[in-house]
């Protein structure tokens, strides 16, 4: 595999850095958040959830965009949104205006998480699209951590300009840096040659795949990706992906995406801060909160030995039963009482762990893997909707359920999910381990 190869889908991942640096940094603004603007417990999860409300919109119909105008202009429309949410975030002078840029921010979030797959699949070579579509689960733990950092540099650094009532507004805009780095790392990236073979470009596109494969296997691509595409002689709509030949695996991947939210795995990476208040364990909570941005980067990379290997179905179905019995113990924990040690904060490793090399690493590589070349992105963006319209009812009801129903309550009913989620993988997930895009299709009938 070539460098250019990793290196425009490094780029293409960026967006998941700021995707995971956006989603995560409110968990150590929050504490600021409800004491500046004397927020309950619902406002506070219309905070938090707003940025997922807006993923929906742009997940929804980023695919139908990328369709119409290519992959690469849609993610610098992306990369420009994410400026203007970092921006008006640090500056927003009030509770309505900071939920609408963090709004504005999960447009971005939404259409970087659905882009990047996409892009990713559309130019990887086969034997390697695991492990190069999970550089997009890799930069959003980079950006998870990332944020977690820049939350502890800010709240424990003692500078002069940051005080107790406005640090919050340094966190959040700290964003801004990286927005702009990536609009301008977009702008050398190419555009997706299988897009371009849809709109007849064939010599633009077999420019890029031979410097994305090679020149040898450049000619084998543009044919196998013209005979592909040659198949379909209707245009593309949205409501092609309900018709009968395509209709059960894109609800497959709807609620494929949708429970991995039921997890819980955002629950702890929100709310953190608010969890650790809870426990009885000594220490910064916000430094807490970094260690477990620190072991989800660890075991993400772990999972890059992984997934082309023993493959996404294996993986999923283990990391449900590991993040099924740690939501367990951590609701008997609470339940008993039991937070005067460290097993309460050992366990969320645990929890993070599995996740990170299971579930957080087939995710993205799979939801834009399994659809042919033709209902690709409003497949995928269909998909992402299905993710992130779950993520904002987790977002926002966790904290009423964490004070409404207690945490021993809340962590069982996370785990009694992912009990569930075993079964559904064990019925509906096929096995994308190594088949070539345009023979997808062959493998519907396993389900």
């Amino acid at each position: 595999m070539k460098k250019y190869t990793i290196l425009i889908s490094g780029v293409a991942a960026l967006g998941g850095l700021l995707f995971g640096f956006d989603t995560a940094v409110i968990a150590g603004a929050l504490p600021a958040l409800r004491d500046y603007f004397s927020l309950s417990d619902s406002a506070i999860g219309l905070v938090v959830a707003s940025a997922s409300l807006g993923c929906i919109p742009g997940a929804f119909f980023s695919g139908n965009l990328a369709d119409r105008f290519g992959r690469k202009r849609m993610m610098l429309t992306t990369a420009v949104l994410y400026v203007i949410a970092a921006l008006g975030s640090g500056i927003a002078g009030s509770y309505g205006q900071l939920v609408t840029y963090r709004f504005i921010g999960g447009l971005a979030i939404g259409m970087a998480s659905t882009l990047a797959p996409i892009y990713i699949s559309e130019v990887a070579p086969a034997n390697f699209r695991g492990r190069l579509g999970m550089m997009q689960q890799l930069a959003i733990v980079l950006g998870i951590l990332l944020s977690f950092i820049s939350n502890y540099l800010i709240a424990s650094g003692g500078y002069t300009m940051v005080t107790a009532q406005n640090q919050w507004r340094f966190m959040l805009a700290a964003a801004l840096i990286p927005s702009i780095v990536f609009f301008f790392l977009l702008l050398w990236v190419p555009e997706s040659p299988r897009w371009l073979m849809i709109r007849e470009k064939i010599g633009e596109a077999r420019k890029i795949f031979s410097r994305i494969h090679s020149e040898e296997s450049a000619d084998e691509e543009v044919k196998s990706v013209g005979a592909d595409i040659k198949k379909e002689t209707v245009k593309m709509n949205f409501r092609e992906i309900f018709s009968p030949r395509f209709r059960k695996v894109v609800l497959i991947g709807f609620v494929f995406a949708g429970i991995a939210q039921l997890t819980g795995i955002n629950i702890i990476f929100y709310y953190a801060p608010l969890i650790f208040e809870r426990t009885h364990v000594g220490g910064s909570v916000l430094f807490q909160t970094v260690l477990t941005g620190i072991v989800n980067l660890i075991f993400t990379l772990i999972a890059f030995a992984m997934i082309d290997k023993i493959g996404r179905k294996k993986l999923l179905l283990g990391g449900s039963l590991v993040m099924g019995l740690c939501m367990f113990i951590i609701g008997g924990l609470f339940y008993a009482d039991s937070l005067d040690n460290y097993f309460v904060l050992i366990t969320i490793f645990i929890y993070i762990g599995a996740f990170a090399c299971t579930w957080g690493a087939v995710l993205w590589v799979y939801v834009a893997e399994i659809f042919p070349n033709r209902i690709r992105g409003n497949a995928t963006s269909f998909a992402v909707f299905g993710n992130w319209l779950a993520n904002s009812i987790v977002s926002y009801t966790f904290p009423v359920m964490l004070s409404e129903l207690g945490p021993a309550v809340t962590f069982f009913a996370y785990g009694i999910f992912n009990a569930a989620m075993m079964w559904f993988v064990s019925r509906y997930i096929f096995e994308t381990k190594g088949v070539v895009l345009e023979h997808i299709e062959d493998h519907y009938g396993k389900v």
